[in-house]
């Protein structure tokens, strides 16, 4: 019965019929035998009803809300994985998830059958899965999250916290990165105010490449917290897609390479994707020349990925300082 309903809420998608409406709503008294206690909380799409301290949470991501869960010591009974990505999990080492169930790819639709199979008592998602929000409420209470207003680490990790009842928990966490925060600036010391990082993104061609406002991705506040002069600081627009001619411009003392935008299929087809340093243009930064030009991945869902780039900070600034 739970299949045919999960099948009949797929085939119909926004334009159910009475009849499977029906269907769901005799199923779903199944998955909660007893009552109980629940509180109201807001988001992006409203308010929503959730048990108090949920138990078996589905995430509909693999990095941006999916990094907070796990750091405040929840463990999902379901999850999403990015397909094409270097990393299934982006900025979250693969043995904290090995044995969740998969529920679809990030690029893809996720499987209705697979998280009504798992029994969830909260799901958590993004608001680009808000085309199924209706679905899944028929499933288990669903929170959206709307990552452009709430690209702060900090701030999202302070919400998810709320939503799951961990709040106590999201402020030993920030505290924690506060220490190590303070430590890297001690280590560094005059470092901090003589030398600069750029970021920049490549974009699958040797002639392009993108930059980012300091403060929208996880790296930039990382790195703004640290005390650290980066080059894109006064960048005003969200993205910037540049003609490798205006390189000279994002020179900087250390120059970190993100390829996360590169799929495995693209780096396997291309194994050197980074050979664009050859050009006579790319030789003449001060970081090529220096040998101070490092390939990193840093993806910021929450604290796990934001002590992967404070470790990343200590490995290549301080050993210079």
């Amino acid at each position: 019965m739970t299949i045919v309903a999960v099948l009949a809420i797929a085939a119909c998608n926004h334009n159910t019929p009475q009849q499977e409406k029906s269907q769901i709503e005799i199923d779903k008294p199944a998955l909660a035998q007893t009552p109980i206690e629940t509180k109201t909380v807001s988001d992006a799409l409203g308010k929503v009803e959730i048990p108090v301290q949920p138990q078996r949470v589905v995430v509909l991501e693999e990095n941006i809300v999916l990094d907070s869960v796990l750091a405040l010591g929840i463990k999902p009974v379901g999850v999403m994985y990015c397909r094409d990505c270097e990393e299934k999990f982006r900025g979250i080492p693969n043995e904290l998830l090995a044995d969740v169930p998969i529920v679809g790819s990030i690029g893809s639709q996720p499987s209705l059958e697979k998280i009504l199979a798992l029994k969830p008592d909260l799901i958590l998602a993004l608001t680009n899965r808000k085309n199924l929000h209706k679905l899944l409420s028929r499933i288990a209470p669903t929170v959206m999250i709307d990552f452009p207003t709430m690209y702060d680490f900090k701030k999202r990790l302070r919400y998810v916290a709320q939503v799951l009842g961990k709040s106590d928990r999201a402020e030993e966490l920030l505290t924690h990165y506060q220490n190590r925060i303070q430590k890297l600036r001690q280590q560094l010391g005059k470092q901090l105010e003589t030398k600069t990082i750029s970021v920049i993104y490549l974009a699958g061609s040797a002639d392009v490449f993108y930059s980012y406002r300091s403060d929208f991705l996880g790296y930039g506040q990382i790195i703004t917290d640290a005390g650290l002069r980066l080059i894109q600081k006064t960048q005003k627009e969200l993205q910037l897609t540049l003609s490798i001619e205006v390189l000279p411009e994002y020179d900087a003392d250390f120059l970190f390479i993100m390829t996360d935008f590169l799929t495995k299929d693209f780096k396997q087809a291309n194994p050197e994707f980074l050979s664009f340093l050859q050009k006579p243009i790319w030789s003449k930064l001060k970081a090529v020349q220096n040998k101070q030009v490092y390939n990193v991945n840093w993806n910021v869902g929450g604290t796990i990925g934001a002590n992967k780039i404070i470790d990343d900070l200590f490995k290549y600034l301080v050993k210079t300082s």
